[in-house]
């Protein structure tokens, strides 16, 4: 046991001082000289932060926020008619509405938009507006529009040269015929002849286009199918000359059948004398029943004194008998009253019936005297269509004789003359009755507008009312965008910039152009501090309407891809010109001097007047590892905080915009820095 104590009392004797060294160690880790301590602090060895020069298009922006409808709106106002005023028909009346378009309809061109007094108003494709009646003599710009708008809807007005002649007629005629309305100023015989003439005309016309056809195809032989229909159409046109001929046969059979029906109707004549005659019987019983009425009245008042004047001593059988003979004339009076007025109600029914009578027998010669005419025209309409029935029965033989002999065109043009010479005539008839007739057209019956189709945004007149003033509002089918800008921000942007169209929720993006930005503030209902502005889409969807969509604008732009480096990386050398660093591969840096251009997004167009600059070189734009280092600013980072002017005038540059609230251009060339 005093062995093992004295071992342990040695251990912790020599334990002791090792534990005191291995602790004074660890302090003296801990203490630091003032040199080891400023040593270890010192800040490391300052490094370049570089960045890449790239090639890429700038421009500089302004964003706002649009409201999106339809384009161009417009006030329709109807003009005056001299034409219908110095009318038989419209003299002394006014217009009246009657019938109105809905809110929200289109309109093409030819389509009818409303009703006046149960004429139409057409819509027109054209500059300039109606303002005048237009009819036979009439020269100029709006003539020349209705030539137009006539070609497009298929008619044929003749050349479009602005004058007004008889072929402008017919094609006037044809246009408001198809629409279902009668020509302004032509009777309906008129009408007819001129729409028997525009038939011979237009089949006068298919066969000389078809004589020309055969002539290209005559010198190469025809095919059996050709020849087998050149014989269809032959007989055909044969079968239509007899039938022509039938037809002419069975119209002057009615026309004589109706003449004679219409010189037998004796007009109310004898109606006339019928109804005297009966009327004349009538007021002989009337007066017959007046007379017997008034003998019965004299009977009953005689009744009446010989009762009055019965003696005192009268038995009572003497005045029982004069009482009965009272009663007996007061029936007698009761009944004549009652005959009386039954002859006079037969009187007047004998007397309307009469009327009646006579009304229908004029009525029935009218009518005779109409179906005669109507019987007349069928004939001469058939002895007009005879001969063009012959002339093309002769010009379908004439091209199967051309087919059955391929090679000799001679006939073919023989026959394509006469094609030629016959659609000619046809077309001057049509002119003759055209100009002859004197169809024009109203100037409220023609409403011209730049573009087509048009949309009703809103309708003011109702039916029943009188035209006056504005009837309805359009506007055209392409959308429009309205908005407002920054006074400021107005002075950079210039009709036909370009702008970028994007609406997130929906998807959409589109471009368009500005199309009208206000000369003063406070216009088109903007605010008094902001100025009105106009976009008008190239492509937009009809889903953007109503939408409030984002507006970029470009207002300055390098229009190509340029070299480009941040604005940091730009200083101004001793020499006074801007300049870059630009490191090398090797590790070397050189001053590179530059010209600045266009400075947006943080990033400012390059062009080295001195030296070598490339994309991908690296720049220098500031240094990094000490607590003065500088960084360069985030991509797309302006060198301006929002809504504050960015950068000054600097060599190239121009001066910064102004942003507003929620977006805005943040551009310019930047200002110098030194190295």
């Amino acid at each position: 046991m005093v062995r093992g104590s004295r071992e342990r009392r040695l251990a912790i004797g020599l334990g002791v001082p090792a534990l005191l060294a291995v602790a004074a160690w660890l302090v003296g880790q801990q203490i630091k000289s003032p040199a080891q301590v400023a040593s270890e602090t010192a800040a490391p060895k300052a490094s370049p932060i570089t960045v890449p020069v790239t090639r890429r298009r700038l421009s500089n922006e302004v964003i706002v926020r649009g409201t999106v409808r339809y384009g161009a709106p417009q006030g329709v106002v109807l003009a005056s008619s001299t034409l219908k005023q110095n009318s038989t028909s419209g003299a002394g009346t006014s217009d009246i509405v009657t019938s109105t378009p809905r809110r929200g309809s289109r309109f093409g061109e030819g389509t009818v938009m409303m009703s006046v007094s149960g004429r139409p108003v057409f819509a027109v494709r054209g500059a300039q507006p109606s303002h005048r009646d237009i009819g036979p003599g009439a020269k100029g710009p709006d003539v020349r529009q209705l030539e137009a708008a006539l070609t497009r809807m298929g008619f044929f007005p003749g050349p479009i040269d602005g004058r007004y002649d008889g072929q402008t007629a017919s094609a006037v005629a044809a246009w408001y015929e198809r629409s279902g309305y009668t020509p302004f100023g032509a009777t309906d015989a008129q009408i007819e002849q001129l729409g028997t003439a525009r038939a011979a005309a237009a089949q006068a016309r298919d066969a000389f286009l078809q004589s020309r056809v055969t002539i290209q195809t005559v010198a190469h032989a025809a095919t059996p199918a050709d020849i087998a229909q050149a014989r269809i159409d032959a007989q055909t046109a044969r079968d239509a000359v007899t039938t022509t001929a039938l037809d002419l046969k069975t119209a002057r059979i009615k026309a004589r059948a109706a003449r004679d029906l219409a010189s037998s109707a004796s007009g109310g004549t004898v109606a006339v004398l019928n109804a005297q005659r009966d009327n004349a019987a009538a007021a002989a019983e009337v007066a017959g029943k007046r007379a017997a009425l008034s003998k019965a009245s004299d009977m009953l008042a005689e009744a009446r004194r010989n009762l009055a004047d019965a003696p005192p001593d009268a038995t009572p059988s003497e005045r029982a008998t004069l009482e009965a003979a009272v009663r007996q004339a007061m029936d007698d009076v009761t009944v004549a009253q009652a005959d009386l007025n039954a002859a006079v109600a037969a009187a007047n029914a004998t007397n309307a019936s009469g009327r009646s009578d006579v009304t229908k027998a004029l009525s029935d010669r009218r009518q005779a005297r109409y179906e005669a005419e109507l019987a007349q025209a069928d004939v001469s309409r058939t002895l007009r269509a005879l001969p063009a029935a012959r002339r093309q029965a002769v010009l379908a033989a004439r091209r199967l004789q051309v087919l059955l002999t391929p090679g000799d065109t001679s006939l073919q043009r023989a026959l394509s003359r006469s094609s030629a010479q016959e659609a000619n005539r046809t077309a001057s008839e049509v002119a003759r009755l055209a100009s002859k007739i004197g169809i024009s057209v109203p100037a409220n019956e023609l409403l011209f507008f730049p573009t087509l189709p048009l949309r009703v945004d809103s309708v003011r007149a109702r039916r029943g009312d009188s035209v006056s003033g504005q009837v309805m509002t359009v506007s055209n089918s392409r959308l429009a965008i309205d908005s407002d800008l920054a006074i400021n921000d107005a002075k950079l942007v210039r009709r036909g910039d370009p702008v970028k169209i994007e609406e997130p929720d929906l998807g959409v993006t589109a471009s368009g152009t500005v199309t009208q930005v206000a000369d003063r503030p406070g216009t088109h209902m903007v605010s008094p501090d902001r100025v009105y502005l106009e976009v008008t889409p190239k492509t937009a969807p009809a889903q953007l309407l109503g939408t409030s969509v984002k507006l970029t604008i470009a207002v300055k732009s390098t229009q190509q891809a340029v070299l480009t480096v941040p604005v940091t990386a730009l200083s101004i050398g001793s020499d006074g010109n801007s300049r870059v660093q630009v490191q090398r591969s090797n590790g070397r840096t050189e001053y590179v001097a530059v010209v600045p251009g266009l400075a947006a997004n943080g990033l400012v167009e390059v062009r080295p007047a001195h030296g070598k600059l490339t994309p991908g070189d690296l720049v220098i734009v500031g240094t990094g590892g000490s607590g003065l280092s500088s960084t360069p600013p985030p991509a797309g980072a302006g060198t301006s905080g929002p809504g504050v002017g960015a950068g000054t005038t600097g060599p190239g540059g121009t001066t910064g915009t102004t942003a507003p609230p929620g977006g805005g251009s943040s551009g310019g060339s930047p200002s110098g820095r030194g190295p």
